[in-house]
């Protein structure tokens, strides 16, 4: 992986989600909305962050693989829920307790643990735990890469803040189809 490959995560993202806009966009708030209710403190995201990313992966990846939007899979966390929770109950912690050392950890834990739901939503039987270990030893040699990739966002989040956040509706599934090709070019170099 270098910058240019993430050049094409992207370009390969604004291609799987030409025409299916209208669903990242739905799916995304939905996403937004029910991380909102469900994990409006750090408990309840300790409790539900992980059951709500994982379904909000799956979401996107049907849609970007299929083009059809499923919005029921937004909710399949919750099938998984010991799994999903253990491992974003983790991730949550890790990165809390990183960020809360000088940033430059967090950020480690950030992209070491970043594949953690793009692999329990590619394999239905592996565990959270298990998920978290393989991110973390697929990521080795490669966080930089995927810290990179998130940083070509950071112009878009700006923006998105002055339009009140209502432009991360669109940027959330942009970034999410983009890891998702950066997983793929990871796991199966391809995307």
């Amino acid at each position: 992986n270098n910058i240019m490959d993430n050049v094409s995560f992207m370009r390969k993202a604004k291609a799987q989600l030409a025409g299916q806009w209208t669903n990242a966009v739905l799916g995304t708030l939905v996403y937004v909305l029910v991380n909102a209710v469900l994990c409006s403190t750090y408990v309840l995201e300790l409790v539900f962050g992980g059951p709500v990313m994982f379904g909000y992966v799956l979401f996107m990846a049907c849609l970007c693989d299929t083009r059809s939007s499923r919005f029921e899979l937004l909710f399949k966390g919750f099938e998984r829920f010991v799994e999903t929770l253990l491992a974003g109950l983790i991730l949550t912690v890790a990165v809390s307790i990183g960020t809360a050392f000088l940033i430059v950890p967090g950020i480690i834990m950030a992209t070491g643990f970043g594949m953690t739901f793009f692999i329990m939503a590619d394999d239905a039987n592996i565990g959270g735990v298990d998920a978290l270990k393989q991110s973390w030893n697929m990521m080795d040699g490669h966080k930089m890469d995927l810290f990179c990739l998130w940083l070509r966002f950071i112009g878009w989040g700006l923006l998105c803040v002055l339009t009140c956040g209502i432009g991360f509706i669109w940027l959330i599934p942009y970034m999410t189809a983009s890891t998702l090709n950066f997983y793929r070019s990871l796991r199966y170099g391809r995307y």
